[in-house]
């Protein structure tokens, strides 16, 4: 079945360069010679000239055909081809008026560049709907119902199609859905990233207390009874060699100003666009923004912003996020 489907796409593009090459012989015949005979042009501008319009056409129809297999829309270059086929076209009915060879002639010579532009786009849409097909782009078709059914059971028949119409909506509202999830995912993450690097910062930086520590100066004591003057002056001799020592600096850390008080209120972030995401993507968001934040204070951090939930809500959120299940049916929206 591969082999004679291989074959007849061979038949079918031989017989497109014959009936093309055919249609532009006779287009750049009658342009050639209307350059040579009535312009008296030389037969090196004439030669280019005659197929100046046909070239250009034909290679908008290349490029159209490129576009067919990809997403991207191929409008503007198939628009070009018309223009330079149209314009061939009418150069060629000219010719055949100035030349007075009547309606016949000018139908002749003006067919032969339409011609080749619908054989092309005969081809074109054949390969274009096959490109869909291989991409999987092209629905299925709808089932076949016949007239007799029609008429014996309209309401019946009418709830076949209108139940598997609805089957196939399902599935691309389902499709739509995750992928708006998908981009809102991605437009989380880009807008969110600054944020996040800049409290992580704001967390690892050393906050610490230097105390020094100098020894007292030595304080003379008064002499006891009994004691000679050389153990007097031994305590003295060593507060002395205590002053003379270096101070001692101690290096104690201490908290980061955002953890001392627990109480306060969290602050949410000025640097993302709340009204731009859904209600559960503004959870999740102000939760990476807050991450020690409750969900009351969640909800009362997402109010300034217009948007109106309350603890419970943010907790459903929150929690379906961290059990990374999927939501059947809404995309990943609540």
């Amino acid at each position: 079945m591969h082999e004679n489907t291989n074959g007849t796409d061979k038949l079918i593009r031989g017989a497109l360069f014959l009936v093309m090459g055919a249609a532009l012989t006779v287009g750049t015949w009658s342009i050639y010679t209307l350059l040579t005979s009535r312009f008296q042009a030389p037969k090196e501008v004439a030669f280019f000239g005659a197929g100046m319009f046909d070239i250009a056409a034909l290679f908008f129809a290349l490029l159209s055909q490129k576009y067919a297999a990809s997403p991207d829309s191929g409008l503007a270059p198939r628009l070009a081809m018309l223009a330079m086929v149209a314009t061939s076209s009418w150069v060629n009915w000219t010719h055949a008026r100035l030349e007075k060879w009547g309606l016949v002639g000018g139908v002749i010579l003006a067919a032969a560049p339409v011609i080749a532009e619908l054989s092309f786009e005969m081809w074109h849409r054949y390969e274009h709907r096959e490109a869909l097909r291989r991409q999987g782009r092209v629905p299925t078709a709808l089932p076949v119902i016949p007239g007799l059914a029609w008429i014996l059971f309209p309401g019946r028949s009418h709830k076949v199609m209108r139940r598997t119409v609805g089957a196939r909506l399902s599935v691309i509202d389902k499709q739509a859905d995750a992928a708006a999830s998908s981009d809102d995912a991605h437009h989380i993450e880009r807008i969110t990233e600054p944020h996040q690097g800049i409290t992580a910062s704001r967390g690892n930086e050393a906050q610490q207390i230097v105390i020094t520590l100098q020894q007292p100066q030595a304080i003379a004591a008064s002499p006891r009874p009994g004691r000679s003057g050389a153990a007097h002056d031994a305590p003295s001799e060593a507060a002395r060699q205590r002053s003379d020592a270096p101070p001692r600096i101690i290096t104690v850390p201490q908290a980061a100003a955002s953890a001392a008080s627990l109480d306060e209120a969290p602050e949410a972030p000025h640097d993302v666009d709340f009204t731009a995401l859904s209600k559960a993507a503004a959870v999740r968001t102000m939760r990476d923004a807050l991450p020690d934040a409750t969900a009351q204070q969640i909800a009362d951090a997402l109010a300034p912003h217009g948007i109106t939930t309350d603890a419970s809500y943010v907790r459903t959120v929150l929690s379906r996020a961290s059990s990374g299940a999927p939501q059947q049916g809404t995309g990943g929206y609540l």
